[in-house]
């Protein structure tokens, strides 16, 4: 349950970083889509430091780490990118409000993944 929690804590400042620089990049008139991109990728950086030396406490010697947090981050941003395309485009909602809706709808998926996969005991 800690280890949640400490990724709850991580996941809102990753969140605060997402939706500051998409929000920062629409204001500027950059296209929805690539803003959610350019912010994701920051809050994934800030997301790879805390969650490998914070919340999982991840050592050196697993392979594939970094591999392995990246193809979970597509998978979510895939997914995030497709429920704001969604919201935004389909069904004529806020840009700002859908990027919070679809940041929400992958928050479990991402920590499932990690734990059972990226950052898998076992594999140590």
């Amino acid at each position: 349950m800690m280890q949640f929690v400490k990724f709850g804590a991580v996941g809102i400042l990753n969140t605060l970083i997402t939706i500051g620089a998409y929000s920062l990049l629409v204001y500027f008139e950059l296209n929805y889509i690539i803003a959610n991109i350019m912010g994701y990728t920051l809050g994934v950086l800030n997301s790879y430091y805390w969650n490998k030396n914070w919340v999982f406490e991840a050592e050196q010697t697993q392979k594939h780490i970094f591999t392995k947090f990246v193809v979970v981050n597509l998978i979510t941003l895939s997914l995030n990118t497709f429920i704001l395309y969604v919201l935004v485009d389909d069904m004529d909602f806020n840009p700002f409000l859908s990027q919070i809706v679809a940041t929400g709808a992958g928050l479990l998926f991402n920590f499932i993944l990690n734990k059972k996969w990226t950052f898998n005991k076992s594999e140590r």
